[in-house]
């Protein structure tokens, strides 16, 4: 994912988060994306550690650490204060790139002092590691948020079938036992056997276990639903969405598929590992074989009561055994080759994901094909039923019993549009 996308997505949280309080019905997608995000500890923490980064950033010149001091003193060694015996001191400090640094300073006589400091081995690299300390940030609150939301759409799609499913149970359940009283009533007429009977209840017996078994998963839907929005069930109220709008959006999410390059590179996996390699690069690169430290220094003072400025210079050098960096080096070194083949087998194991997740949606695109077949199907069949009863061949019975079949075949439908859109979800984390 690209920097500055990743970027929209870390500013769009923070509109999120200014938002009034959510809103009282789901009945989308976008809502629930927003609605997780806003309500999601994690990524509100991985926005903060974008924030943190970014305020810690270091560049080439320093000057956001300038400081000015203010020191004075009054006091006598006779016992007799008087104006004199008052000092104070003016100092600022301003350091401008890593190697120089500015000085200055008046006292109470009014004698200046401007100095200047030079280490040209200075070379500590932290402004490199902080931009890549940031960058990685935002990456992974980008990751974040896209794991909060498909997790928080997935359990709602999964929330809007297992209601219908419960809904279609519900109706079956009551047919399933008109149709054993009106199997029990045909068999006291002689117009049955026994075994018709025995069939019709059981089936009425089935149905009402798979109502328990539908009602459970509805449960477990709504519980996992509103853990990941983290609303107030009493207060917010969840509208199924449409297959229709489904499609809408597995259209649109296919298009921008269709036209993005699909890669790898861009995985947050793949980011993190390259973060790795080049942290390693940047502190080798910073940490020389022997590194002394080695100073000049300048200053210049004028007071009142010369015409001539003072002027100074020195030179410092000094090392010691902890100057030899050979063994950090080497360390550095094999933590270098060891990220790079991490950096290897992550790149191979996000091509296998990358390959998986694309035939994931081949898969997904072939189920929801056969699920329209069988709707129309389904369809025919309901009409044949009505057909049928319009002539006293079926009973209303044997008519709800088709439609009811009709309705579950829509919501299987439904079900298969919804891991079509998962799984695009999915792959489309390869996009840019």
């Amino acid at each position: 994912m690209k920097t500055t996308r990743i970027l929209t997505s870390v500013i769009a949280a923070a509109v999120i988060f200014t938002a009034a309080a959510a809103a009282d019905t789901i009945s989308s997608v976008s809502q629930v994306e927003q609605t997780a995000l806003m309500n999601n500890l994690d990524y509100k923490t991985a926005v903060l550690e974008v924030k943190k980064s970014e305020n810690a950033l270091e560049g080439t010149f320093k000057l956001d650490s300038s400081s000015i001091g203010l020191s004075g003193s009054y006091g006598s060694t006779d016992g007799n204060l008087s104006a004199d015996d008052l000092s104070w001191k003016a100092a600022a400090a301003l350091p401008v790139i890593e190697q120089l640094s500015l000085s200055a300073a008046v006292d109470q006589d009014l004698t200046g002092t401007f100095g200047l400091n030079f280490s040209p081995l200075n070379h500590s690299g932290t402004a490199e590691l902080s931009v890549l300390d940031y960058h990685l940030k935002i990456e992974a609150a980008a990751y974040k948020a896209k794991e909060i939301t498909d997790s928080a759409v997935a359990a709602y799609l999964e929330w809007a079938a297992a209601k219908e499913d419960y809904k279609i149970q519900s109706s079956t359940v009551e047919v399933k036992k008109t149709l054993y009283e009106d199997e029990r009533v045909r068999y006291d007429k002689g117009e049955s056997d026994l075994d018709a009977v025995r069939s019709a209840f059981t089936d009425w017996s089935e149905s009402r276990t798979a109502l328990n078994t539908a009602l459970n998963s509805l449960q477990n839907a709504e519980t996992e639903l509103y853990a990941a929005l983290n609303v107030d069930p009493e207060t917010t109220e969840l509208v199924q969405p449409a297959e229709e709008t489904l499609q809408q959006l597995i259209t649109e999410l296919q298009k921008h598929i269709d036209s993005a390059k699909l890669s790898v590179g861009d995985s947050y996996a793949v980011q993190c590992a390259d973060a790795a390699v080049k942290s390693y690069e940047a502190q080798l690169k910073n940490t020389w074989l022997f590194e002394p430290d080695f100073t000049l220094s300048g200053s210049l003072s004028i007071s009142p009561d010369s015409s001539v400025p003072a002027m100074t210079a020195t030179a410092a050098v000094s090392f010691g055994l902890d100057s030899w960096k050979a063994d950090e080096r080497d360390e550095l070194s094999d933590g270098l080759e060891i990220s790079r083949s991490q950096a290897l087998q992550t790149m191979n194991s996000e091509q296998l994901k990358l390959k998986q997740a694309g035939t994931s949606v081949e898969n997904a695109s072939i189920n929801y094909e056969v699920a329209e077949t069988e709707l129309e199907q389904a369809k025919e069949l309901a009409e044949e039923a009505r057909i049928l009863y319009s002539i006293g061949e079926y009973s209303a019975a044997e008519l709800e019993e088709t439609e009811l079949q009709y309705s579950q075949s829509q919501n299987n439908l439904f079900k298969a549009a919804a891991e079509h859109y998962k799984a695009l979800r999915a792959l489309s984390a390869y996009s840019n």
